[in-house]
């Protein structure tokens, strides 16, 4: 594989060559993009820059993170201190421990939306567009995402995935969710308001949690905004609530470790009291902390509104997690072009 020779834009051959040559330019073009490429690593430009889709040029280490990019990530930077923060929090929070026998997570942060949206149309055609997502193929785990207002929660996010995958293994798509949703933001005992904000309102309309329907669902496409919401509160309860729970919680992640049984999270909790009435009631308890600690935290003086930014993940396509081959994409294009 050359990183070096990128393969210029075809619209650039003189029209009256392609239809005579046709033939030959597939076939030479094949061989040239066989030889160079067998993944998105400079073997297709960005436009006229002549830029490789995937950033390489810079890269910075910690811990168990490799950042790639076009330009300088310092490492006291606020993403690079994210990234070792999430380390720090799944220690303390999961007994997670980093493996040092394992390749480094891979990141690649394109420079913009719109790098980032193409590099996407080339090799990733059939998935949504999203600010960032998750892939693993075997023992490598990969980031894309790109610089935005929101690098460092899209970081988490997606790193929660890959970290998360790489010390227990395959979890189920409800719980890797859920951790991921809980982690994106550094844990508070409180509540992430955005889920606050809209676990209320899910009540009133009539919505019971139910864990063992959350179980049943395996595929990313089947989970709702509201099944994001639920799996974020079934984590937050095991994880902020009563210690028992947070020792079954911790009991099947080890379980998943070792390859051992792991059995239903709802017949679990259900076997000791643990319900959705149970999740309800964590649910109003962390609500009623939330706006007591926010009527503390408002100046009495003021006469302005209190604006808190709060993240709506359902306006956006969800996060997906793409387990296929990282080159499907992209040899599907290849055919494609050469009219297989």
């Amino acid at each position: 594989m050359s990183r070096n020779r990128p393969i210029t834009d075809r619209r650039a051959e003189p029209a009256r060559s392609r239809d005579s040559a046709r033939p030959i330019i597939r076939l030479l073009g094949a061989c040239l993009v066989l030889a160079m490429a067998t993944g998105p690593f400079g073997c297709a430009t960005t436009g006229g820059r002549g830029n490789a889709l995937v950033p390489t040029r810079y890269q910075v280490r910690t811990g168990p993170f490799l950042l790639f990019s076009n330009s300088p990530i310092p490492a006291d930077s606020p993403a690079v201190r994210c990234l070792h923060a999430l380390e720090t929090d799944l220690t303390e929070c999961l007994g997670y421990q980093n493996r040092p026998d394992q390749d480094p997570v891979e990141i690649y942060v394109l420079d913009d939306r719109a790098a980032y949206a193409h590099f996407l149309k080339f090799y990733y055609p059939e998935l949504p567009p999203r600010r960032a997502f998750f892939l693993s193929q075997g023992d490598r785990r990969v980031v894309y995402t790109y610089l935005s207002d929101r690098l460092e929660e899209d970081l988490r996010h997606e790193s929660t995935h890959a970290l998360a995958r790489g010390y227990y293994g395959d979890l189920p798509l409800w719980l890797d969710e859920g951790l991921a949703e809980y982690f994106e933001a550094r844990p508070d005992p409180d509540g992430r308001d955005e889920h606050l904000r809209k676990l209320p309102g899910d009540l009133r309309s009539g919505w019971v949690p139910d864990l063992a329907r959350l179980e049943g669902l395996s595929d990313i496409h089947e989970m709702t905004p509201r099944d994001y919401r639920e799996a974020w509160a079934w984590v937050h309860l095991m994880l902020d609530g009563e210690a028992s729970d947070r020792t079954i919680l911790l009991d099947y992640l080890n379980a998943a470790r070792g390859g051992g049984r792991r059995p239903s999270f709802a017949s679990t909790l259900a076997a000791r009291g643990t319900t959705g009435r149970s999740l309800i009631a964590h649910i109003e308890s962390v609500q009623a902390r939330a706006v007591a600690r926010g009527s503390e935290a408002a100046p009495a003086s003021s006469g302005k509104d209190r604006t808190v930014r709060m993240q709506d993940r359902s306006l956006e396509p969800p996060t997906v997690r793409v387990t296929g081959p990282v080159r499907q994409g992209f040899f599907k294009r290849l055919g494609s072009w050469l009219g297989f």
